[in-house]
């Protein structure tokens, strides 16, 4: 009789265990009941591909090569090959000249070398064009040599979206577990941060950003290069309501944080090197001291590395995303020395399983289940670097606003991070942690 009853207690208590963790379940899940973001994948919808650098045409025109032969192949051949790179926008090239007056000269004779001049950003003397001959622009290219300090492709960038294909990176932890949040309690952020990263502007390099209830107390200044009248993809909104979003559904790090919103990514999420480039000596002209990048290309350019040299010679803060393509090489500018580069990690603080591996890696911050702002005052789940980007982006604006200069927040950042166990090349010095 007692071994009866003690099988029928067990039982109702099983009962109410499982009745319990239903309750909890149903109510996690109402708590974030969202629309789901997954990182929008930009058009054309294919997995960008991380190679080595497309060659570029210095002003010798000799290509990167170790043989005579190559050094010696005809400039038609080498600019061709150039052009022909497959992240390449077709039927453009970016010219970059020695000085002001070699691209002054440049614009007074380029259309009669049927070259069409799409913008000039005069502090990189660079020249975006577009050629209707390949022939017209080899001859300007010979025939003006020692004006150009560099001819090649201008590179696709773009807002990564999450692969679909197997791991590539063999060494990644795969980790998965959603935060359904936005992370805050695993970098050690308080409850209460207001007037966190007041005085401080961040300029956020993205799709642009439209109101949400979330920003209603936050200053925006906005600077589209787009200028396509489109409706904007709402991946901008998401970063900025990390970084300062003031709502009860979505907490950014410094909510006192001004932000300077920079559009350089169409509604596709598509964007190239030229448009980010002259995105980033805007960003640094208009004041911005940090800028977060939550996008980029597959391969290394010239005019983006020249122009995030420019950025950190005035005290800037570049952070970026390390890219969600499950690589063992992180994208660019993620990828250039000097950049605060990140990693995703999941909510065990485990590398996210599309997170980029590489060399150079700073840190990793949480990038898995996040919560944030989207368009049409929606609140969204979505996973990717780029999330982990901007919460970082968040730390270093309330590391600013607590007066750490500019010049030493990247060594703060990483002699902050929490160390993991795992490789460098995984999560950089480890996780995000507010000092």
């Amino acid at each position: 009789m007692s071994r009866r009853l003690a099988v029928i207690l067990f039982s109702l208590a099983l009962i109410a265990m499982s009745s319990a963790l239903a309750w909890m379940f149903r109510e996690m899940m109402v708590a974030v009941e969202v629309p789901q973001l997954t990182e929008m994948p930009a058009q054309p919808v294919r997995k960008p591909v991380v190679k080595p650098a497309a060659p570029q045409v210095p002003a010798t025109f000799a290509t990167p090569s170790t043989t005579t032969a190559d050094q010696e192949r005809p400039l038609a051949e080498t600019i061709a090959e150039a052009l022909q790179n497959p992240e390449a926008i077709p039927g453009e090239a970016l010219l970059t000249f020695k000085n002001a007056a070699a691209l002054a000269a440049f614009r007074a004779r380029a259309a009669q070398a049927g070259l069409d001049i799409i913008s000039i950003d005069p502090t990189l003397l660079t020249a975006r064009v577009r050629y209707r001959s390949l022939d017209g622009l080899q001859k300007d290219l010979a025939e003006h040599a020692s004006d150009y300090t560099n001819a090649g492709p201008n590179l696709v960038a773009r807002i990564p979206g999450l692969p679909q294909q197997p791991q590539k990176d063999t060494a990644n932890a795969g980790g998965s577990t959603p935060f359904r949040s936005q992370g805050l309690d695993l970098i050690g952020a308080p409850a209460n941060r207001t007037g966190w990263g007041s005085g401080v502007t961040v300029a956020v390099l993205d799709s642009g950003v439209v109101d949400h209830p979330s920003l209603r107390n936050t200053s925006i200044t906005h600077i589209d290069l787009v200028e396509d009248g489109q409706p904007f993809h709402g991946h901008g909104t998401a970063m900025t309501s990390l970084i300062a979003g003031d709502d009860p559904n979505v907490s950014g790090v410094s909510p006192a944080t001004k932000i300077l919103d920079v559009r350089v990514a169409d509604p596709q999420g598509n964007s190239n090197t030229a448009l980010l480039a002259s995105g980033i000596v805007r960003a640094i002209d208009s004041g911005a001291k940090i800028l977060n990048i939550s996008l980029g290309s597959s391969q290394t350019s010239p005019v983006l590395e020249q122009a995030v040299q420019y950025a950190l010679s005035r005290g800037a803060v570049i952070i970026a995303a390390a890219g969600n393509e499950q690589s063992n090489a992180l994208s660019y500018p993620a990828g250039y020395a000097g950049v605060v580069s990140v990693a995703a990690i999941d909510a065990n603080g485990a590398q996210a399983w599309f997170s980029n591996s590489g060399q150079g890696l700073t840190l990793a911050a949480p990038g898995v289940g996040i919560v944030s702002a989207y368009t049409a005052n929606k609140l969204v789940i979505g996973s990717g670097t780029s999330q982990a980007a901007a919460i970082t982006s968040g730390v270093a604006a309330y590391l600013a606003g607590r007066g750490y200069q500019t010049t030493n927040i990247s060594t703060v950042l990483a002699r902050s991070a929490r160390p993991t166990g795992a490789a460098q090349t995984a999560v950089g010095a480890g996780i995000l942690r507010i000092p």
